[in-house]
């Protein structure tokens, strides 16, 4: 059976011929969005095409339509309307920006489609029809000057402020730099808001008149760095971060860390603290928040950050502490490993799909977390992982396309 599967953002259907849809006895369109036309919409129907698709636009017969498309972060300002009188379609596979000037240039798109995140002020909430999102929407106060989602406010901030502005981060706003000019900020009446604001304590009582009133306020002892992202307590860690740190992401403790540990004097983690068995004990007793413990045994064998991670019993068996695998897209157990070594010798964590068979499935399960799915892959299945991990042993009769755009 000659089969065609095309994944991608955006499939563009409105010119697709007859004989493109009779060349193929099974054609599988994964798409965000996809656009037709009512001809070619009635001609789909007719042969076995399977449209998994979160948004289908139609398109007026014999329009022109023009196709603005944008990858990555695209921002909407009142000067990015469409030519008058032309029918245009704006496409964002990423994140889109609305500024609060927009209002009438955003209504003039026949359709906005998102693939990804949307910010938009709160007071053109529900006042765009044309939109559609496949993510998440969220707003921000109108007239606000936005800034990073974890933005740091530093000594350097007041030298380029706006006079009575109102300054947003989606996220967090961090000041704890002790040079900071606060009444320089209080003079020029600039305001601040976000969902969570870090204030150093010597710093709060100033700041904290300058911060809207739903946003909620955390004080740190003064000298606390902030770290955006996870980090990594070694050998290092002193010199890069010092004794008291916020970390906005996850800590891993590594085995060399067991002379840093006593140096902590504040410590708060917005995730988990990944850290070996053995520096449990001193770890709990230095001043620390998080979010979880999470207790690493030393791994024989660590395989990360791939995207195809094979694991058969040659592997496991070279090593008796353990192989963890983490942060892969793709895992792929042999047949010949049995369920009691995949429970003895195998984590998993934090990858897409682990594919394995019906009799390993249980053990799988019981050493993964963070998972997206795990089970077996048919003999299609296994053609898109040859594809996309890059073996050249594909299926003729199987034509797979991956691509951001696709015209039909």
């Amino acid at each position: 059976m000659k089969k065609m599967i095309v994944n991608c953002a955006t499939c563009d259907m409105r010119k697709v011929s007859e004989e493109t849809l009779q060349a193929y006895e099974q054609i599988v369109v994964n798409a965000a969005t996809v656009l037709v036309t009512p001809k070619t919409k009635e001609l789909v129907n007719r042969y076995n095409l399977t449209l998994n698709a979160a948004d289908v636009q139609e398109i007026p017969e014999g329009e022109n339509v023009r196709l603005n498309r944008q990858n990555g972060s695209y921002q909407l300002t009142g000067d990015s309307a469409p030519r008058e009188g032309e029918l245009t379609i704006l496409m964002v596979n990423g994140s889109l920006t609305i500024g609060d000037d927009a209002l009438e240039a955003a209504q003039a798109y026949f359709s906005i489609q998102v693939n990804g995140s949307v910010l938009m002020p709160k007071s053109m909430a529900g006042k765009l029809s044309n939109l559609s999102v496949n993510g998440s929407t969220s707003t921000y106060p109108d007239g606000a000057i936005l800034l990073r989602r974890n933005a740091v406010i530093d000594k350097t901030f007041p030298l380029r402020v706006r006079e009575n502005a109102l300054y947003w981060a989606s996220r967090r706003l961090v000041f704890t730099d002790a040079d900071l000019d606060v009444g320089k900020l209080a003079e020029k009446g600039v305001r601040f808001a976000s969902r969570l604001a870090i204030l150093a304590e010597s710093l709060a009582e100033a700041v904290t008149p300058l911060l809207t009133e739903d946003t909620e306020i955390l004080i740190v002892p003064d000298g606390t760095k902030f770290a955006n992202g996870y980090a990594v307590m070694d050998k290092r860690f002193l010199k890069k971060h010092g004794t008291k740190l916020y970390c906005n992401g996850d800590l891993i403790v590594k085995p060399e860390a067991v002379d840093v540990i006593p140096e902590i004097e504040y410590l708060y983690v917005n995730g988990q603290v990944k850290i070996p068995q053995d520096l449990v004990d001193a770890f709990e007793e230095i001043d620390a928040e998080y979010e979880e413990l999470v207790i690493q045994k030393p791994y024989g064998k660590v395989i990360e950050d791939v995207v195809r991670a094979a694991v058969d019993t040659k592997l496991l068996e070279k090593y008796p502490d353990g192989v963890q695998v983490t942060d892969c897209a793709m895992v792929r157990i042999a047949k010949d490993v049995s369920p009691e070594l995949i429970l003895d010798r195998l984590s998993i964590s934090d990858c897409a799909k682990v594919f394995c068979t019906e009799e390993q499935e249980a053990a799988v399960s019981a050493v993964s977390k963070d998972v997206a799915m795990i089970g077996s892959c048919d003999e299609e299945e296994e053609s898109i992982l040859d594809m996309v991990t890059g073996s050249l042993n594909l299926n003729p009769n199987l034509k797979v396309i991956n691509a951001a755009d696709y015209v039909m």
